[in-house]
């Protein structure tokens, strides 16, 4: 089980990694627009960030919902969470009242965890962090990957992304890898030194 203090580079080879970027802190800074260095390296709710970016609130849209052997999960996300048991891997975006999407989600979590944390992860009509501070849960994150990724809606759109472990206290009650739409939050990077 990995600890509180422990900050873990991700694999080159698991979905939750991106050939080609850099330690997380490094990453972030290489984005040109400060808003986007904002989000990735943010420690507060990813939800709240984009809807005062939004100028509206953002709904969740299109989740699916799946329990797998970990070893059937996205390769890495088991190492993150500390975890050999079954995950619960979850898919959403998030959108705004004009249907535009802002963000493609995939959290995969543990068996860990307590029951109303647990019906956090699995409730479709809400996004996870809010739902998760309403059940009183004390959050934090640890960025462990950041960079671009291809959009998943357009493969031929560079977006920026981050990955993290969401804690709950002390415990890792998730792995979230968040891929942002390259038409709201800019993925343009300085130039290298």
């Amino acid at each position: 089980m990995p600890t509180r203090t422990q900050l873990l580079r991700a694999a080159h080879d698991d979905i939750f990694a991106t050939p080609g970027t850099d330690t997380a802190r490094s990453a972030i800074a290489r984005f040109r627009s400060p808003l986007t260095r904002m989000l990735l390296g943010s420690d507060g709710l990813t939800t709240t960030l984009l809807e005062s970016w939004a100028g509206s609130p953002l709904e969740v849209g299109d989740v699916t919902l799946r329990f797998v052997r970990a070893e059937r999960a996205p390769r890495g996300a088991a190492a993150l969470l500390g975890t050999e048991g079954d995950v619960l891997v979850r898919h959403s975006t998030l959108t705004d009242a004009r249907g535009r999407m802002w963000s493609w989600n995939q959290v995969v979590a543990g068996p860990a965890g307590e029951p109303a944390l647990r019906r956090c992860l699995t409730d479709a009509s809400a996004p996870v962090g809010p739902a998760l501070r309403a059940a009183g849960a004390r959050l934090g994150r640890t960025v462990v990957r950041a960079g671009v990724t291809p959009w998943p809606p357009d493969p031929r759109e560079q977006a920026a992304f981050r990955t993290y472990r969401l804690w709950c206290g002390d415990d890792v009650l998730a792995a979230i890898h968040e891929v942002f739409n390259p038409a709201h939050v800019p993925a343009d990077l300085r130039e290298a030194a």
